[in-house]
């Protein structure tokens, strides 16, 4: 089975990836203690049942027997126990360890046993904790938690997941051959490509003369394309749960100011790329809570229409004047910034959006270089707050927890707030949104978090893309059930391929 990519993974370790492709890849290779089924609940994978305390203090979790490394040694509870150990353990350096804080200890109860003991409870222990997925001891615990990132497992990963890695041709293609010693029968399918092609028509081209089985991550055009000429193909188009916005350091003069910021949301024809370069198949973004997340997503909140006259009195009223070169000055800060944006070539999407924006600011008196850089070092620059604007999405989880992405004691590598954004109210709401389990209690700090977002525009909202694929009529899967993006592959061992 082919399936086409529009960028690579940086790495196949769970302990330090960060990008969409690399959770694909690691779906293939990995379990999880408990694996997302159908309406994202989680259902058993490594674990076979998992039960808490009255207080929601302790759990205990039962492992699945028989199940064996890759490379055939057996998993066992010690497996469990070293993977949160490496991820709360601050010298690994593990981006998302400050989603996991509240796991005080993990201990292994005998070979198939494991108690999980929590400082307080947390509404997405079992969605996201027990989700993440588990790595081998046999191999990693010899190597120092410093160390780790060095290590070359993140090239030559083993695990307990349906395949194995058999290639990796950096920017080019990923071969798997699936696991014959998969806890549950070896795949159908044999093998899986994925190939990295960056061209729209190429891709289009691939899914019409066979050369591909699955287009993921599909323009809206080539969808469009693929969707009228080709009836047997299966077209999937499902509500996303990924954000796309503009990343902002706030430690940049000037972007620190939410005024500024403001003006900026005020001066971009945001539904114009909603409209215009994403042919309407998107939704608008009133902030970064995804609309598919009906029951959580409060759509009144502050808005801001396109209006670049008040921009302009916005900036105006704050005391940005014009410059004689059209940039406007308060000072010593002069609003000028670099965007920043991963891709190749001339025609991406990502490129379109950005020059847009670039003219739209242009209009208002922000001026605005474009950067276009490759994947891995558009990860590393953002990490490491070397960037001004940055052009990315965030998400994926069906919650509406943003506590690694807003939080100030999230600041990279501890999490991914990399815009450095502090507000004592928003930390309230995120700490008091995950430890409360009632829902119509954690709704109430998550309608305040939508608010307070709205208000202090710490990113650049835009869109929420659909999810869109195109799959071979050979490719047999249960496409009535299927989620969007990453989540497309979860079931993947148990697909089949009609020769």
């Amino acid at each position: 089975m082919v399936v086409l990519e529009l960028a690579d993974a940086g790495t196949l370790n769970p302990l330090y990836s960060s990008n969409y492709y690399s959770t694909v890849y690691e779906n293939l290779i990995f379990d999880g203690l408990v694996n997302i089924g159908p309406n994202f609940q989680p259902v058993p994978d490594l674990a076979t049942a998992w039960k808490a305390s009255k207080d929601g203090l302790h759990w205990n979790v039962e492992l699945r027997r028989g199940v064996v490394w890759s490379d055939g040694v057996p998993f066992d509870s010690n497996d469990v126990v070293w993977t949160f150990r490496a991820m709360l353990a601050p010298d690994t350096a593990f981006p998302y360890r400050g989603q996991f804080n509240y796991i005080k200890s993990v201990t292994a109860d005998g070979p198939y046993r494991v108690r999980f003991d929590l400082s307080q409870t947390n509404a997405l222990f079992e969605s996201q904790a027990l989700n993440s997925p588990i790595l081998p001891a046999h191999v990693l615990a010899r190597i120092p938690f410093k160390q780790q990132q060095q290590s070359s497992f993140g090239e030559h990963p083993i695990g307990t997941g349906p395949y194995a890695l058999l290639q990796w041709r950096h920017d080019e293609q990923v071969t798997f051959v699936r696991n014959e010693r998969f806890w549950s029968g070896p795949p159908k399918i044999r093998t899986v490509v994925f190939r990295i092609v960056l061209d729209d028509s190429a891709r289009t081209d691939a899914m019409e003369n066979g050369e591909a089985d699955v287009d993921d991550a599909m323009a809206a055009a080539s969808f469009e394309i693929l969707k009228q000429r080709h009836t047997k193909l299966r077209m999937l188009h499902i509500r996303d749960l990924y954000p796309e916005f503009l990343y902002l350091n706030l430690t940049r003069p000037g972007l620190g100011d939410r005024t500024v910021r403001r003006a900026m949301m005020y001066g971009w024809d945001r539904l114009q790329i909603v409209k215009g370069l994403g042919r309407g198949d998107a939704e608008y973004a009133l902030g970064i809570t995804p609309p598919v997340l009906e029951h959580w997503y409060d759509p009144r909140v502050r808005n801001y229409p396109y209006d670049p006259a008040l921009a302009r009195a916005t900036l105006d009223g704050a005391g940005y004047r014009l410059g004689p070169d059209g940039v406007r000055r308060k000072g010593k800060v002069r609003l000028a910034y670099a965007l920043s944006f991963p891709g190749n070539g001339q025609a991406s999407s990502a490129l379109e959006i950005a020059s847009e924006f670039q003219a739209d600011m242009r209009d208002i008196g922000v001026a605005i270089t474009l950067q276009q850089i490759d994947y891995a070092t558009f990860l590393a620059q953002t990490q490491e707050m070397k960037y001004d604007v940055a052009l990315s999405g965030w998400g994926g989880v069906p919650d509406p927890d943003e506590m690694t992405l807003l939080a100030s004691d999230q600041f990279p590598p501890a999490g991914n707030n990399i815009m450095h954004y502090r507000n004592p109210r928003m930390d309230r709401d995120l700490r008091r949104g995950l430890s409360t389990l009632d829902p119509a209690k954690r709704k109430a700090y998550y309608d305040d978090m939508q608010r307070l977002i709205a208000e202090d525009v710490p990113v650049l909202y835009f869109e929420f893309p659909y999810s869109r694929a195109a799959i071979s009529p050979r490719v047999h899967f249960d496409f009535e059930h299927a989620l969007p993006d990453q989540y497309l592959f979860l079931n993947v061992g148990s697909w089949t391929l009609q020769s």
